[in-house]
């Protein structure tokens, strides 16, 4: 583009308004942008207007060339003009079947399973609070193994001074055996 020079465009309807297209009769469409494009050949230069539009009812997206394009009506009134002049569709509007174009995501995410929140490390008061629950389930089992015992060597005793049975002897003394093991074990 040389400095000074300008351009002329014609456009005949601007963002939001209605127009109709060529080749797509009964059917509105409401510009929602353009494009102008200047186009320098060696034999000529000429200027082009691009529509971006999308159809009334459908929604369905098109590109016209600025010649295929007239204007209808303005954005202001493009919802009355409508509801007055309801577009006319010969052939029943097509079943839109996307499932050619769609991707199941979950085959490249691992699906549901990697999706869901993963559990949540016990902070070190956590651990240690489950540390000392532990060691005190430990002590009280350890506990509770040692009174078993000692009311054991204790029936044991009274049995043996009773009746002088030599049984209750080997018996005490294998539960005295056994409490040694586990007082030293601390």
């Amino acid at each position: 583009m040389r400095e000074g020079e300008e351009f002329e465009f014609e456009i005949p309807a601007d963002h939001g308004d209605l127009v109709t297209v060529d080749g797509y009769d009964g059917r509105f469409f409401m510009v929602i942008g353009y494009q102008l494009i200047r186009n320098c050949l060696p034999e000529e230069a000429y200027n082009e207007v691009v529509y971006e539009v999308l159809d009334a009812v459908t929604g369905e997206f098109l590109e016209a060339d600025g010649e295929d394009v007239e204007f209808v009506t303005d954005a202001d009134h493009a919802s009355a003009y409508l509801a007055e002049n309801p577009p006319e569709y010969n052939e029943p509007l097509p079943a839109v079947d996307l499932s050619d174009w769609m991707i199941d995501i979950s085959n490249y995410t691992g699906g549901v399973t990697n999706m869901a929140k993963s559990e949540r490390k016990p902070t070190p008061r956590e651990l240690s609070a489950k540390e000392a629950e532990e060691r005190k389930a430990a002590r009280n089992e350890r506990e509770a193994q040692i009174n078993n015992l000692l009311e054991i060597a204790q029936w044991n005793r009274k049995m043996l001074d009773k009746t002088n049975d030599e049984s209750y002897g080997d018996r005490l003394f294998a539960v005295e055996a056994e409490l040694m093991k586990l007082v030293d074990n601390d």
